[in-house]
């Protein structure tokens, strides 16, 4: 019973035959010198036969030793039983039962029997038998949906829920369908395969027995005949969709294992496909019988018997390569970072929930980073590995615990799905709409740390609501810039979030990145991962010096440009981006440029359509309004409770919105023209920004909504309102626009007025409607959108202070370019009180006028005019008008 002397200690031996060696079992356990069967010193039952025991002992086990062994009286020990040993209890239930061979030995009524079911012998009479039949049957009653010609072409067929949960004739013979697919999904997989395979194989042959008819000539033999020869059918796979509601990553659970889920999420990174020979099918050059073994790791079997009876070869098999049972094993692992209405995400503390999808197949390299999908699949486990061509980067994997990974059965695009909400959602949004001023109620809402900057945050919440509507915050340090980006990416339904502060890091989290060993998986950024109708939050787009021109190609192009070595890929990107910057002096100096405040691209600067200047002026009023505010919010006064009782006596309206009071407005005179009653709607005193600000002294205490809710309500919005431009809104934004351009060359500004602009416009508008849940955009909703814009271009304006005339003319010649630095001489001497100025100043007073060249020229101009004194070296006094 001992084992050989020259082989080392080992807890776990395959046993070997080996002629003139001691008795060892097949699988064997060593214990203190001893050698135990793994099967141990179990006795069978009283129920068990002995057929079952002799079944039950290990392979290499001498019958006539165990036989002699069972007369000895020996105490058994249960403590020996090493049956958890075996390697089919690796592994999940359902792949326990593990094939090493199988003989090819299909019965009639189920061609491709071995494909489905290794193990399982075909019953004519059994329930399975049965359902496999009735399946056939459903495919048969639906040509047009389930094209056989197209199936046997392309290996895999969609399966719709509500198609076959509704043939009656199915339901008689196979009532709990969807149950077995969520609880027994390999199974019930193989079964529904199994018939279409057999549907198939069927119409090939009647196929190929038509044409053989239609070729036959009268004159013509049968022998004569030529038939062309057909392929032998390949695995079939199924892949179904919407059989399971779609759950929440988070609430997956390893006790579900086996069973089918849906999740919803991004592509967040994508690994590179692996193949390997998963079948080998070799035929016997005696009887002609085909038989396949499982090929694991690089040593490749062959088989060392004929597993047909009667036959007694021992090799010389012939290798198939075109057989269906010779399998390719195609994987690729990706990962899905889940995306969720019910769902909010600390971008400063924590991640979004993630999990590993494993695509066989078809199914490879379907997807691309950054692709929003459904998946459905099988949960399963598996041991953490450090693997260097997989995205698995956790820090369990040194302690051997398990991790839960989805295998994909389907995978559905989730661009043209929406979200579904439930009924209380759906009362709660009704609710929020039914305010007299929900546009106020949503605005201090949104990041109520952040008070008296409430225009800026109406921008922040139409780009939500909006598409591709750019907003960029600049102010001083301390306002509250950093907090606002993160609620909105809290809210937003498809959000990134990316902190410049990090250095190198933020970088590598904006665009694409390669992780990995081997750096064979790619990572999305926030610019992929916010993409198609997303928002990518960017804090301190000052400090991404480096990775501006990614941001610059996403929002002129849209698209990302990977260069790979010998490749060259582009993704589509197309978020709107909400951006925050700080002053490069730590505070911002109204005196200068935009420009020259922060450090950022000219070209970057006019992507955005909407710019605000955060400045934390000295102001009794605003500090004695911020202090009420924070104690109200701290105290409780301004608590996100729940809102629903606030609501329950209120009348809901379909189409709420800020209206203005009627009397206030002229009457018009019968008959009269539309554009009168749209000029007295947009030409009366109208302060957007006082009314939606809030104080607890004037308006009381206000119940703000919690950002759950205003992410269901934006979400709502953006999917079921596309609101449409009305005649009176067209006008409105033509005039506007018109009035825009017109300005623009009065006061030769260099920002140019172009289409980009005029599609801001409308963006901002039908942004506005969605709000108020209005299908119609009126002259109202522009008029707030007026306002926001021109209190941006107010806060934005380039020149002094004074408010006067700050850029040059466009004309280049030497006189104009003069005329422009002597009055920016005056004006900046004017301001500062003084007359005596180095030649840097007097160099930056000229990039001011707009005069980026030939400022030592333009110098010793106004020297030789008389406009500039020169008092010592690099020093000038200007004189005075």
């Amino acid at each position: 019973m001992s084992p050989p002397t020259s082989r080392g200690a080992s807890r776990f031996v395959r046993g070997k035959a080996r002629g003139g060696g001691g008795y060892r079992p097949y699988f064997y356990f060593r214990r203190n010198g001893r050698v135990i069967p793994a099967g141990g010193n179990r006795q069978a039952g009283p129920d068990q036969d002995s057929a079952s025991r002799d079944t039950a002992q290990p392979r290499g086990w001498n019958r006539a030793r165990s036989e002699i062994g069972a007369g000895r009286k020996r105490a058994t020990n249960a403590s020996l039983d090493c049956s958890y040993l075996r390697p089919e209890n690796y592994v999940a239930p359902e792949d326990a039962l593990q094939v090493r061979s199988l003989l090819v030995d299909n019965p009639r009524a189920c061609p491709g029997w071995r494909l489905y079911f290794m193990r399982e012998e075909y019953v004519a009479d059994s329930e399975m038998a049965k359902r496999i039949v009735a399946v056939e049957a459903h495919y048969q009653r639906n040509p047009l949906i389930y094209n056989v010609a197209r199936i046997r072409q392309s290996g895999y067929f969609l399966l719709s829920a509500p198609v076959i949960l509704n043939d009656e004739q199915l339901k008689l013979v196979w009532p709990t369908l969807k149950e077995d697919l969520q609880k027994k999904p390999l199974r019930t997989l193989s079964a529904v395969a199994m018939a279409m395979h057999t549907v198939v194989v069927n119409n090939g042959l009647d196929v190929a027995a038509d044409e053989a008819a239609d070729s036959i000539l009268p004159m013509v033999t049968t022998k004569d005949t030529y038939v062309p020869r057909r392929g032998r059918t390949r695995k079939i796979y199924v892949r179904p969709e919407d059989f399971v509601p779609v759950e929440l990553i988070s609430s997956i659970s390893h006790a579900r294992v086996d069973s089918m889920f849906a999740v919803r999420g991004i592509v967040s990174s994508v690994g590179e496909p692996t193949c390997g020979q998963a079948w080998q099918a070799f035929r016997c050059t005696r009887c002609q019988t085909e038989q396949s073994l499982r090929q694991r790791g690089t040593y490749s079997p062959r088989p060392y018997h004929c597993m047909k009876p009667l036959c007694s070869a021992k090799d010389n098999f012939l290798a198939l390569r075109n057989s269906p049972y010779t399998r390719l094993s195609v994987r690729q692992i990706i990962r899905l970072e889940e995306t969720s209405i019910s769902l909010l995400t600390d971008y400063d503390n924590t991640l979004a929930g993630e999990l590993d999808i494993e695509l066989r197949h078809d199914l490879v390299d379907s997807v691309q980073v950054g692709q929003e999908i459904i998946v459905t699949g099988v949960l399963k486990l598996r041991e953490l590995c450090d693997n260097s061509e997989q995205p698995s980067t956790s820090a369990a994997a040194a302690s051997g615990d398990t991790q839960a990974y989805l295998r994909a059965c389907s995978v559905q695009q989730a661009s043209h799905i929406k979200p579904e909400f439930s009924e209380r959602d759906l009362k709660v949004i009704s609710m929020i709409n039914s305010e007299p001023n929900n546009f106020k109620l949503l605005v201090q809402s949104l990041a109520p740390e952040l008070h008296g900057h409430e225009m800026a945050k109406a921008a922040c919440l139409l780009s939500l609501l909006g598409e591709k509507i750019n907003v960029l915050l600049v102010g001083d340090p301390g306002i509250g810039k950093s907090k606002l980006l993160q609620n909105c990416a809290q809210i937003s339904e498809r959000g990134g979030f990316v902190s410049g502060k990090r250095g190198s890091q933020a970088g590598n989290q904006l665009g694409t990145s390669f992780s990995g060993r081997s750096k064979r998986a790619m990572d999305a950024g926030a610019l992929l991962t916010a993409s198609t109708a997303g928002h990518c939050m960017v804090d301190g787009v000052d400090k991404l010096a480096s990775k501006q021109t990614l941001l610059l190609q996403s929002m002129q192009a849209g698209q990302l440009n990977v260069v790979l070595p010998g490749a060259f890929a582009s993704y589509d990107a197309q978020p709107a981006i909400i951006a925050c910057a700080n002053p490069q002096r730590g505070q911002y100096d109204q005196s200068r440029y935009l420009l020259q405040n922060i450090r950022i691209a000219p070209a970057l600067l006019k992507e955005f359509h909407l710019v605000y200047v955060l400045l934390d002026r000295p102001s009794k009023t605003r500090d004695i309004s911020l202090t009420e505010h924070v104690r109200a919010l701290h105290a409780g006064s301004k608590k996100r409770s729940q809102i629903a009782a606030r609501f329950v006596l209120k009348p809901k309206k379909s189409d709420s919105m800020c209206e203005i009071n009627l009397n206030d407005v002229p009457a018009a005179q019968p008959k009269a023209d539309e554009d009168d009653d749209d000029d007295s709607i947009l030409q009366q005193d109208y302060d957007l920004d006082k009314r939606l600000d809030h104080s607890i002294q004037e308006h009381g205490e206000l119940d703000l909504l919690p950002p759950i809710l205003i992410k269901k309500f934006l979400s709502y919005a953006r999917h079921n309102v596309k609101p449409l431009l009305s005649d009176a809104a067209t006008k409105a934004i033509r005039r506007h626009f018109l009035e825009l351009c017109r300005r623009s060359e009065v006061e030769h500004e260099q920002s140019q007025i172009g289409m980009g602009q005029l599609l801001g416009l409308i963006g901002l508008s039908q942004a506005r409607a969605r709000l108020d849940l209005a299908s119609t955009v009126t002259p109202l909703h522009v008029r707030d959108v007026i306002a926001v814009v021109t209190e941006s271009m107010a806060q934005t304006r380039l020149g002094a202070a004074s408010g006067q005339a700050s850029a040059a003319p466009s004309s280049s010649s030497k006189k104009s370019q003069l005329q422009s630095f002597v009055r920016m001489m005056q004006m900046r001497s004017a301001a500062l009180g003084r007359s005596i100025f180095e030649f840097e100043e007097l160099k930056e007073m000229g990039t001011r006028a707009g005069i980026m060249t030939g400022i030592s020229n333009l110098v010793e101009l106004a020297n030789l005019g008389g406009y500039l004194l020169k008092k010592g070296v690099n020093m000038y006094e200007v004189v005075p008008d």
